[in-house]
């Protein structure tokens, strides 16, 4: 049946699915520099408001959620003034999701997982050109049931111009030129000095990086001065210029390049043109040059350059930079893209030529490639730098910067272009998606910049699709299944990684939260060993690459056999059988992983470690762990900004929340009882007032901190634990009730003549041994305990009375005790007297505070050893980690868990090098820790109250 064209059109537009809810997700946090935003608070505002004038108070009205955030260049703050609801995860009932860059396969998997809906996705998914290491985040988009859209922005491009070529329309080359010519001044300050040559370029106090200004015009305004000052400081005769004039060579004619070209122009250079480089004398200014291609590119046969035959014989070109330009420039920033089968720019050999001919005192000292090409226009360079280290030195003793992120250094200016740019996209969908009545050349945008529609490639990137099936072969190879039948694709799989394989062993109380984040990764297959194969096994849920089998920790052939069958260990077992582990792993070189303190016994084994070329990284977990791994981050800023730490106090712990903590010790377990028990033994060690502390384990309970005021509301005390670092644990009266019953002997590792046959006579046995008296009744105990504590007796009894010790007959529900060890039989009374109930939370609280102080002279001494300049001490740090268990998951359970599964999973993808024997304390390790962390939503969150160097 044929309609007019309104009423068809009028039709489509009522049946297209509107837009309700649009999200913006939090970027990578292995991205520490990603600041930038899709949509501003203004463009979110802007959306909302004209949502309200076209739903007319429907249910259709547009919602936005924005995922919590506090690296974001604009605040969560900004974002619920504008009428977005701040979440911690973006829910399954968007519709739109917005970002940056790619986002973590897991958690594109996480929202699938929720909900079949169908979704939009719009980031830079670096996906199109079929690039190997996304394909699996190209995979996650192609499920047909799921009905997902993938929009990239790169690909969003409309006819501009007379000609109509098609431009990119949302881009931050602009910025990235802008952000590259600042590196590239900085950069050729410090090659200049390098040289032996002063330059205001170097003096941060006139012309600092462009990350450490807030907007741009604050950095453009820093130029003119620095301009100003370059002047003032010839004319004074401060600086010579006259032998080597500073000269900026810029390739490219995009954005890029004209981004570089307006900071330049900034600086008050002097252009000139390329051909009179070689004249060139020094002066009270900075010169540089807009190199064209004509300048450096001819053809083989001697012929001059000419467009439209170079991209069409690209073949027949030589490029003479290495000869005509370089020789003249101090420093180059390259904007020019370069693609295979087309000459460099400048290679090695080229590069290598310049250096021998002017016997490696070449004027050129500094590099910038802002295209990132690695290997390709500038064939020397090599590698990707980063905002914290911005260069590496190449031949000759240039200094190469290739930052990919650039346009993140001036994250709110690029953030505001690029949401200008590609709102009327966003706008688009928020009106109904596309549609016949859809503005053409938006609707044609759209429809070239779509990678995958309704879960399938769209017809221009089919091509694509050899490549995921590849990679999934592989995935489904590794777990047994059957392999794809199609041979291409077979011969694909077979280079591509297996997927990772990792044991953990046991499956107590952390092990929920450390399965989860194993089983989001498809890359990773994770077996359970337990000798309790039913909780095992209900780990398990619905996880297809998760499996559980029973093990005996003291089965060596099968733990053997289990060990070897794996990549990576992780070990949840009690930290005595962590060695046992350990020796296997070593064995089979395989890594092993675990949350405990590192033992001398394990220490010992790390010679052995190391000749096998094997990891056994340890104190992964929360205390130790998350505390270790804040205190570095922070400890490399303090030694990056030439700082030192006059002062350093943690505190950590695993609480009951406050309602659940009505028990007499104000205490339950949220982890092993025996574990708690024991750390309430051990001998501590740390520096207070300047002076070296050691207590004794006997005394530890009774020399405790009796006030720890760190979080409102909470009455806490804390206990030295172990070397150097004091930690809140407990609610206060713990420490002293605690050291009551290790007085009573019920602490001790000592065995008894026989199992007790009651917990009275448990009690009885177990205070005759400590104190050698002979307690005779059971029905003495009170009077005995008064005898042995004193004062402190009451107290105890009444405790001793709550966990119906004291009583002769049996408590039902509390089986007899099973063992001669008294600390063995008291911890498992405790884990059912203390144990939550269903409706119960705990929490876990970390606390560092540092007081920071200028450089020491003694170099290398970080941690500074006179605590006694408290007149340098006005700068402090403090990091602060509140998280409180849920249904699901107990607070301990999750920043054990998890810190302990993110650290193994570095480990399992190649990203920690280290190997022996060690603890979280290498960048490679907390750094991405941390980060994976904060994308969980354990976060520790730093205030820095720094006046200045």
């Amino acid at each position: 049946m044929l309609l007019p064209r309104r009423l068809l059109a009028r039709r489509v537009r009522r049946d297209t699915r509107l837009l309700t809810t649009l999200g913006i997700r939090r970027e990578d946090p292995a991205r520490i520099w990603e600041r930038r935003v899709p949509l501003t608070p203004q463009a979110v505002a802007t959306l909302l408001e004209e949502s309200k004038g076209n739903a007319g108070g429907s249910e259709e009205e547009l919602r936005v959620q924005v995922e919590s955030c506090k690296r974001r260049c604009f605040a969560d703050s900004a974002y619920v003034q504008a009428g977005a609801t701040i979440v911690p995860s973006l829910e399954p009932s968007v519709d739109l999701v917005l970002g940056i860059k790619e986002p973590p396969v897991s958690s594109v998997s996480s929202l699938l997982d929720q909900s079949d809906k169908k979704r939009t996705w719009m980031v830079f998914s670096h996906t199109h050109k079929g690039q190997s290491y996304n394909v699996p985040l190209l995979s996650a988009f192609m499920d047909k049931s799921k009905h997902q859209d993938l929009i990239d922005y790169e690909l969003l491009t409309a006819p501009a111009g007379d000609k109509g070529e098609l431009k990119r329309v949302a881009a931050f080359g602009w910025f990235a030129g802008a952000v590259g010519a600042g590196e590239a001044l900085s950069l050729t300050g410090l090659a200049l000095l390098k040289r032996g040559i002063a330059s205001p370029l170097l003096d941060l106090q006139h012309l600092p990086r462009p990350y450490t200004f807030s907007s741009l015009s604050e950095y453009k305004a820093a130029l003119r001065h620095t301009a100003q000052v370059l002047k003032e400081d010839v004319a004074a005769g401060k600086i010579d210029l006259s032998d080597q004039p500073v000269v900026i060579g810029l390739t490219g004619s995009g954005n890029v390049s004209t981004g570089a070209r307006a900071m330049l122009e900034e600086l008050g250079v002097e252009w000139v043109q390329s051909k009179d480089l070689p004249g060139l004398r020094g002066g009270d200014k900075i010169y540089a040059c807009a190199v064209p291609p004509s300048a450096y590119f001819t053809r083989t046969d001697g012929a001059p350059y000419q467009r439209a035959d170079y991209y069409a014989n690209p073949t027949q070109y030589r490029s003479d930079f290495a000869k005509k330009i370089a020789p003249h420039i101090t420093c180059l920033v390259n904007g020019a893209g370069w693609q295979t089968a087309f000459p460099r720019i400048m290679s090695s050999a080229d590069l290598d030529g310049l250096i021998e001919s002017q016997d490696r005192k070449q004027k050129l000292v500094a590099v910038q490639d802002v295209t990132c090409d690695l290997k390709g226009g500038l064939e020397f360079v090599d590698r990707h730098t980063t905002i914290d280290s911005p260069y590496a030195e190449g031949p000759g003793g240039i200094l190469i910067s290739t930052i990919d992120i650039l346009p993140s250094e001036l994250p709110k200016d690029a953030s505001e272009h690029f949401s200008s740019k590609i709102l009327p996209y966003v706008r688009q969908f928020t009106r109904g998606g596309v549609s016949p009545e859809t503005d053409p050349q938006v609707r044609e945008t759209l429809h070239r910049a779509t990678i995958v529609r309704d879960g399938e490639l769209t017809e221009k990137h089919a091509w694509l699709a050899p490549a995921v099936q590849a990679w999934r072969g592989s995935s489904t190879s590794s777990t047994g299944q059957a392999a794809p039948s199609d041979p291409e694709p077979r011969r694909a799989a077979e280079m591509s990684p297996a997927k990772k394989k990792v044991l953990l062993l046991g499956s107590g109380l952390v092990a929920g939260p450390a399965v989860e984040v194993f089983a989001a990764r498809k890359d990773v297959h994770l077996a359970i060993a337990s000798n309790n194969l039913a909780e095992a096994s209900g780990l398990i849920r619905n996880h297809e690459n998760v499996e559980a089998f029973s093990l005996d920790i003291s089965d060596a052939d099968k733990l053997e056999q289990a060990v070897s069958n794996a990549d990576v260990v992780v070990s949840l077992l009690p930290a005595p059988m962590h060695t046992v582990v350990a020796k296997h792993c070593i064995r089979h070189a395989r890594h092993l992983v675990t949350a405990s303190y590192i033992s001398p016994e394990m220490k010992a084994l790390d010679q052995a470690a190391r000749e096998k070329d094997v990891l056994l990284l340890g104190e992964c977990g929360l205390d130790p762990g998350i505390d270790s791994m804040a205190a570095m981050r922070i400890l490399d800023r303090v030694k990056r900004d030439g700082r030192r730490v006059s002062s350093f106090v943690s505190w950590c712990g695993g609480l009951p929340e406050p309602s659940a903590s009505n028990v007499p010790l104000g205490y339950k377990f949220s982890w092993s009882p025996k574990a708690v028990l024991t750390a309430a033994l051990n001998e501590a060690r740390f520096k207070i007032n300047g002076h070296i502390r050691t207590i004794p384990g006997e005394r530890l309970l009774a020399e405790h901190f009796p006030k720890v005021d760190l979080w409102k509301g909470l009455a806490l005390e804390g206990l030295a634990n172990r070397d150097s670092i004091p930690y809140a644990e407990k609610y206060q009266g713990f420490s002293r009730v605690l050291e009551s019953f290790r007085r009573l002997g019920l602490l001790s590792s000592a065995p008894l003549a026989v199992v007790p046959s009651s917990w009275a006579e448990f009690l009885r046995l177990s205070i005759g041994q400590a104190t050698g008296e002979d307690v005779a009744r059971v029905d003495h105990l009170r009077s005995v305990v008064a005898a042995c504590l004193g004062e402190q007796a009451a107290e105890t009894v009444e405790v001793l009375q709550w966990l119906s010790i004291l009583d002769a007959h049996d408590v039902a529900g509390v089986p007899k005790p099973l063992s001669k060890v008294p600390i063995d039989n008291f911890a498992a009374l405790l884990a059912l007297k203390l144990a939550y109930q269903p409706h119960e939370r705990d929490s876990a609280l970390l606390h560092h505070s540092f007081s920071l102080a200028p450089s020491h002279p003694a170099p290398g001494d970080l941690l500074a050893r006179d605590s006694n300049d408290a007149e340098r001490r006005n700068d402090t740090v403090t990091a602060s980690l509140t998280c409180y268990g849920t249904a699901e998951a107990s607070a301990m359970s999750t920043t054990v868990g998890k810190t302990l599964a993110f650290a193994a999973l570095r480990v399992a993808d190649g990203h920690v090098r280290g190997r022996g024997v060690q603890g979280p304390y290498e960048r490679e390790v907390w750094e991405g820790v941390l980060d994976e962390l904060e994308s969980a939503g354990v976060r520790v969150e730093e205030k820095w109250d720094v006046r200045g160097k």
